[in-house]
């Protein structure tokens, strides 16, 4: 279960919070904004539920800037009264809260617990969202957070594609430019993602978490936790949780070895060129291939970035006249181009078109 703080300075309505609260996660309680600032340093908490009018509206929104502030990771719900249209609501919004619960308004028990559960989420997908910047495209990101805040419903995949403004085809495209798996697995992720929180931080038990993310059985969810994790759940729970899952799935030596790639290419790039324009000046017959030319197949093909019978070709186009020495650099970049390799030897045009920006 997550560790909820509640500051509310009226003993019957922390009362009440705290009844809605105790059932599924632990609370404590604090009777001022010191008191909670305090808290929330020494204390490991999850999410903290807090008066937005105490003294008064304006100085708690004061006080809750300064705790989002300094605590980007907590998720936040505010207790306020104010009506469900009013502007109010855009202003907690843009002070970074996750939820608000409306003073009085039934059924109130379970407005609250609704409120919680979905800050908690936004919380944890904020943690993943951050984590992975710099690291994919921000819509890439945006994807892998929606599938962890949502993996509690269950989301279909055109309810995905939905929920981030796509088509099915355009989120697949998306996800597969980005070096993301497809949206199926993307979702299952994200469900073994929030399994990874609960069974860690709220110290859910295996069936617990099973419930909660909809599998049938704890077997169920330790199978596919095993699958994609390399780890049992409970060796998640045991060694960090949700940071644990998303290190394995997210590894961070896997964008460093592609831009070692794309170096290596490169390097052989310059060599290729030189090779080919030696062989030009040798004017090697079309179709024979010189020295120069058998170097710089032996050369690119020994780095793994394009076979000799493409290379073949593609030196013999530009000794017979039909390119200005494009082909190599396309051909040398193909690994990026997102086609298989397959249609990369059989058809370079549609490696010239693809890094031209047109899709064949």
């Amino acid at each position: 279960m997550a560790h909820l703080v509640v500051f509310q300075p009226d003993a019957r309505v922390e009362a009440r919070l705290s009844d809605a609260l105790n059932a599924t996660h632990r609370v404590s309680a604090v009777r001022s904004w010191a008191a909670l600032s305090a808290f929330v340093v020494t204390e490991n908490v999850d999410g903290c539920v807090v008066d937005a009018d105490y003294p008064n509206r304006e100085e708690a929104l004061t006080h809750i800037r300064r705790v989002r502030r300094r605590h980007p990771g907590i998720a936040l719900v505010a207790y306020a009264d104010l009506d469900d249209g009013a502007l109010e609501l855009y202003r907690f919004g843009s002070l970074g809260m996750d939820g608000v619960v409306l003073a009085g308004r039934p059924p109130w028990t379970s407005s609250i617990r609704d409120a919680m559960e979905r800050s908690l989420a936004t919380a944890r997908a904020n943690r993943v969202r951050t984590t992975l910047e710099g690291r994919f495209p921000p819509q890439a990101i945006s994807a892998v957070a929606w599938s962890v805040e949502h993996a509690g419903r269950c989301p279909t995949v055109a309810a995905y594609a939905a929920g981030l403004g796509h088509t099915p085809r355009s989120l697949g495209r998306l996800l597969r430019e980005s070096g993301l798996p497809p949206a199926n697995r993307l979702l299952l992720w994200g469900r073994l993602l929030l399994a990874g929180a609960l069974l860690n931080s709220d110290e859910r038990t295996v069936e617990e978490a099973a419930f909660q993310l909809g599998y049938s059985t704890a077997t169920a969810l330790a199978r596919a936790m095993k699958r994609e994790v390399g780890r049992t759940p409970t060796e998640v729970a045991h060694q960090g949780g949700l940071a644990f899952v998303q290190g394995r799935l997210f590894p961070r030596g896997r964008t460093h070895r592609r831009r070692r790639r794309t170096k290596l290419g490169t390097i052989a790039l310059g060599a290729a060129i030189s090779l080919h324009a030696s062989a030009c000046a040798t004017a090697a017959p079309a179709g024979r291939g010189g020295d120069a030319e058998r170097a710089a197949i032996s050369g690119l093909s020994a780095s793994n970035l394009v076979t000799p019978r493409a290379l073949v070709r593609i030196l013999r186009y530009t000794a017979a006249g039909r390119d200005d020495g494009q082909q190599i650099v396309f051909s040398i970049l193909s690994n990026g181009s997102g086609l298989p390799s397959s249609r990369v030897r059989a058809a370079i045009d549609d490696v010239v078109a693809v890094l031209a920006g047109r899709h064949p």
